[in-house]
């Protein structure tokens, strides 16, 4: 095929997966991103030493990753994967406590010690959560979202009982109650609406193939953290040819010739352009509701202390917490999420010191110019009362962190906003409701030549997603690109 002129206007994952591609099929491509760095929301603190993530901590589905620098060719610069087992060590506000592994019977084992009968929950709740995959997941990733007509046909190939399976799905927090007495495992099951910024009373209970995955495939840990790895595939991409172009914020128009890309004032002509950036505007839907924001603190604290790589402490009262936040309010009793990567790899800490990733959820800001810029002001009271919340939740369950922690940095829904989030939201589209998977934007634009990527589009967030969205945009700017030359 004749190589044309493709423009990427984003520079995240799914930007760089989507150049990298379209150069190794040929194609001239270029890549506009509007920050100093390469990663949207993926990027990488260093201070004192310490490496930090300050966007996703981890990594599931690693042979996508891996996958996709093959087909660059740049396998030779792809970091160590290192699967973790346990994957996640859960603590509640009873004082309880619960583990999730890869291997489902050490997970119905320390499930057993809340209440015996939830040995027998774990293992129906995975069942089911293994069918969701198969019946509905597989599909949903396996060839771009077009329409319920392609996605239905891909399902029916799975059998009758699979539309069926599809059909009957109510909410996660249904499912987790099917399956689970206890408030623990129910919100354990909950937690993965979260994935998708969503309440888990209010989303679909598809959100369970995210357990079954990181049950099937492992969680991961690249070394060196997803800043690594987003090193590692910026110069994949460049090693295919792709020119990157930073502090170049830009804006792509059509006309008759194709589409004019680039910097006010220094547009140049392209046949195609991908867009790694949040689709709801450029598709008339940004009055839509969005999915939530997060506030986070990074931390360095003295010594190594013997904490899991991913802990989550729970608020008290799961429901009340979700209806503050998706009630505009920061929630008064924030479940508490934390990341210690030195617990797995000494590369991003020196020998004396720990960094932390803290995270708690936090509504999208309003996106009205005048709500907005008042939401905005207020974060800075606002993060100092989260600040101390998080602080004392850290504290009740690790009292020997007291007095060594310091914060190095931290991430509002205002910064996220900085970085193009819409209203700060992590992920933008709000998925709730039984259909509301697939309600996600499209990858295809609305005008020929033009599709999205990130994880604001289909298939979704996180890494592996955001990639497979990448991979997409790719295929489909190939397509028309085969069409038109």
């Amino acid at each position: 095929m004749k190589a044309m002129r493709v423009a990427v206007v984003g520079g995240g994952i799914g930007g760089l997966t989507a150049a990298g591609l379209l150069a190794k099929e040929g194609h001239d491509v270029t890549l506009f991103e509007g920050g100093p760095t390469l990663g949207g929301k993926a990027q990488c603190v260093r201070v004192g030493g310490l490496r930090l993530d300050t966007g996703p901590t981890l990594l599931t589905l690693p042979d996508v990753v891996k996958g996709l620098f093959e087909r660059l060719g740049s396998a030779d610069l792809l970091p160590p994967i290192t699967e973790l087992e346990p994957q996640c060590t859960y603590r509640f506000a009873d004082g309880c406590g619960f583990v999730a592994y890869k291997d489902v019977e050490r997970t119905a084992e320390s499930a057993g010690e809340l209440r015996p009968s939830e040995r027998r929950g774990v293992h129906g709740f995975y069942a089911e959560a293994e069918a969701i995959w198969r019946a509905a997941g597989e599909p949903y990733l396996e060839a771009p979202f077009e329409g319920m007509a392609g996605f239905m046909g891909r399902v029916a190939k799975r059998g009758v009982v699979a539309m069926a399976r599809g059909m009957k799905l109510a909410t996660l927090d249904e499912l987790a109650r099917a399956h689970f007495k206890t408030d623990h495992m129910q919100q354990f099951v909950g937690r993965f609406a979260t994935y998708a910024g969503a309440s888990p009373y209010e989303a679909s209970a598809a959100y369970a193939l995210i357990p079954h995955i990181e049950r099937a495939y492992g969680v991961h840990h690249v070394q060196g953290g997803i800043g690594a790895l987003v090193d590692a595939l910026g110069e994949a991409v460049k090693r295919q040819g792709v020119k990157v172009h930073l502090n170049a914020r830009s804006r792509y128009t059509r006309d008759a010739r194709g589409y004019q890309v680039g910097p006010h004032g220094g547009e140049a002509h392209f046949d195609s352009v991908v867009v790694n950036a949040d689709p709801l505007d450029t598709l008339g839907r940004g009055s839509e509701p969005l999915s939530l924001s997060g506030y986070v603190l990074l931390l360095e604290v003295d010594g190594r202390p013997p904490l899991p790589h991913h802990t989550v402490l729970f608020s008290r009262d799961y429901r009340r917490e979700f209806d503050e936040l998706f009630g505009g309010q920061l929630a008064n009793d924030p479940t508490v999420y934390f990341c210690n990567p030195s617990a797995t790899d000494p590369t991003v800490a020196p020998a004396d010191k720990t960094g932390l990733f803290v995270m708690v959820n936090a509504p999208a800001l309003p996106r009205e110019p005048g709500a907005y810029e008042r939401a905005a002001a207020a974060w800075e009271l606002q993060a100092e009362r989260v600040k101390a919340q998080m602080f004392d939740k850290l504290l009740a369950y690790y009292p020997e962190l007291r007095g060594r922690m310091r914060v190095v940095g931290q991430r509002t829904p205002v910064d996220l906003a900085a970085l193009g989030a819409p209203g700060g939201s992590i992920y933008g589209f709000l998925p709730h409701g039984k259909f509301g998977p697939f309600r996600r934007p499209r990858i295809r634009g609305c005008t020929p030549g033009l599709f999205f990527a990130g994880g604001g589009t289909h298939p979704g967030g996180g890494v592996p997603l955001v990639m497979l969205s990448g991979r997409f945009a790719a295929e489909m700017a190939s397509a028309h690109l085969r069409r038109s030359a």
